[in-house]
């Protein structure tokens, strides 16, 4: 199936699980950022990824009427490569339920990441209010924010969701 032209209307031909299983499988065979090159990714996402400029490359598209994402490598294959991964609410008040990106929920990340070798820090902030996870292990450093899939939930999220994997 061939992309449509227009990369940001048309629905992807990837889905919020299969983004965050490829993204998963090509964090686990990878041992620095050197290797975040266009080849590699387009292999793991098993679809050509667009070229945006020099060592810039990536995906974007909509997942469902309310969500969209956008995956992205900058300065891919050299030692300062970083991959962002971001779910994005385009809901007119942006809070839409998380349940579309939660098919790999946080935990099941979280749990793959601690397979593959990964020593795990929760960032806290003010009342121990969790900003974010880090998983790092020699050379990579993977930094993951989650939202709870209910956002009108009230107290602490029974089920975290991924909203943004960054791989540094």
């Amino acid at each position: 199936m061939a992309p449509a032209a227009s990369e940001t209307t048309s629905p992807s031909p990837l889905n919020a699980e299969q983004l965050l299983s490829r993204l998963l499988d090509l964090i686990k065979a990878t041992t620095s950022t050197r290797e975040l090159t266009a080849e590699r990714l387009s292999a793991a996402m098993q679809a050509p990824a667009q070229t945006f400029g020099p060592g810039h490359f990536g995906y974007g598209g909509t997942l469902t009427p309310e969500w969209g994402y956008g995956l992205e490598v900058k300065q891919g294959g050299a030692a300062g490569a970083r991959l962002d991964l971001n779910f994005i609410d385009t809901s007119s008040d942006r809070k839409a339920s998380a349940a579309a990106i939660c098919q790999v929920d946080f935990n099941h990340f979280a749990s793959a990441l601690d397979a593959a070798g990964f020593k795990r820090e929760t960032v806290r902030g003010e009342h121990g209010r969790v900003i974010y996870d880090r998983f790092d292990r020699p050379q990579l450093s993977i930094k993951v924010d989650t939202m709870p899939e209910n956002p009108h939930a009230l107290g602490d999220a029974m089920h975290a969701c991924v909203r943004l994997v960054t791989v540094q």
